[in-house]
């Protein structure tokens, strides 16, 4: 009896003894599996975009560390440059130009501070872009025209002259605030200015000489759509050189000054500078030439010259810079393009600028880029394919290169 007790015992004991075995083992099993999955990090797939920034972190690390703040303090980004930064034969400049496609997408993500410069350059454009400024009968804007070669005044580059005409300047835009830019000269009048129909002041452009970018301001209007309205009231002219809409004093605001067929030694006059120096300093400036350089056979080392000048001027003022390195056009543009590109990264390591390469986006080949439907087949034709366009982009190519500099900016 006595041995069949000490047998049951010791059978339970095995027992328990198994059991708590297998439950220390689930135990250490499931504290492992805990550890496992604890440890395992979220590995991020790198945008394919990524691969056409250069010297982007370090070049742009003053823009990317203000940038965590957008939700507490206005991100100012200035786009200087020529028609592919305008969006030159894109279906709609303000929107679907790569500016308006990376501006939509910056804003998104890091709130809308405003339409920013609108510059009287939209009013000398034809209907089919869709311009925010129209210009009465009389009106012209100097700076417009091909033959000017030096920046002729005013923050963007140019201004519109009424010419002595009464006929109105209307602005449509999207804002709470507006600053309104003109300039004053010798032979200057005024003009009464009115929003949504209300009279709300009078400018006078009548100076002892020329001079650029009085500011008359206008806060506290509504949300939504309104209409400026300029009206010349003397035989002699007024000088607008654009309007500022703001929206929101955080988020990303975005100033465009692009003129078509500009080399980049327009923007490095004095008198490019004296106006700049009235200006906010932008945290980030996007630089976009090389096009109408090449095409009119600009030495490399010229062209280099004044890119550097630009750059330097901005970093002076306390602006990151990054240089956006066109697309080839066809050869019959230029045989030199790699040359030109080859520059911008020696700007790039020698200053410390970002640079995202539009070049190699569009596989450094404008026959290849064609075919893919990145070129405009004609004037006011935006679908691209085999394309007779031989520099500017169609609407997919503008989408596709401000979705590369959004991906790389943000």
């Amino acid at each position: 009896m006595l041995n069949l007790k000490k047998s049951l015992l010791i059978i339970i004991s095995i027992v328990f003894i198994f059991f708590i075995s297998i439950f220390i083992n689930i135990r250490i099993k499931t504290n492992l599996s805990k550890k496992v999955k604890q440890n395992t990090k979220v590995i991020e797939e790198e945008s394919p975009y990524k691969k056409y920034g250069y010297n982007i972190n370090n070049g742009l690390s003053k823009y990317k560390g203000k940038l965590k703040n957008s939700n507490t303090q206005k991100i100012r980004i200035y786009c200087i440059g020529e028609s592919s930064m305008r969006g030159e034969y894109s279906s709609d400049e303000v929107n679907k130009s790569w500016v308006g496609i990376m501006k939509s997408s910056l804003q998104k993500q890091f709130g809308n501070a405003g339409e920013g410069f609108i510059s009287i350059y939209e009013g000398a454009l034809s209907s089919g872009t869709k311009p925010r400024w129209t210009l009465g009968k009389e009106w012209s804007v100097p700076g417009a025209s091909n033959t000017f070669m030096s920046n002729v005044g005013g923050f963007g580059g140019c201004y519109g002259t009424s010419n002595k005409s009464s006929s109105p300047a209307i602005l449509t835009f999207t804002g709470t605030d507006l600053d309104l830019l003109y300039s004053k000269r010798k032979d200057g009048g005024t003009a009464l200015i009115t929003i949504d129909d209300k009279r709300v002041d009078t400018i006078n452009c009548l100076g002892e000489e020329t001079s650029f970018s009085y500011r008359a301001s206008y806060y506290g209007l509504s949300q939504g759509i309104h209409k400026l309205i300029i009206t010349p009231n003397t035989t002699s002219s007024v000088f607008i050189e654009g309007a500022i809409a703001s929206s929101s004093k955080t988020g990303i605001e975005i100033d465009k000054m692009a003129i078509s067929s500009k080399q980049a030694n327009y923007f490095t006059t004095d008198l490019s500078k004296k106006i700049w120096n009235t200006s906010k300093e932008p945290d980030l400036v996007l630089l976009s030439f090389g096009i109408n350089d090449a095409g009119n056979h600009v030495p490399v080392e010229k062209y280099k010259e004044s890119m550097i000048d630009i750059v330097t001027y901005w970093q002076g003022r306390g602006s990151n810079v990054c240089i956006i390195a066109n697309q080839k056009p066809t050869d019959l543009w230029t045989t030199n393009w790699s040359a030109y590109i080859t520059a911008l990264y020696e700007i790039a390591d020698a200053y410390n600028t970002g640079l995202i390469d539009i070049y190699k986006a569009y596989f450094k080949d404008y026959a290849t880029a064609q075919k893919a439907g990145l070129f405009g087949m004609a004037i006011n034709d935006y679908s691209g394919a085999s394309g007779t366009n031989t520099a500017h982009s169609s609407d997919k190519g503008y989408k596709y290169i401000g979705d590369i500099i959004y991906d790389n900016l943000k």
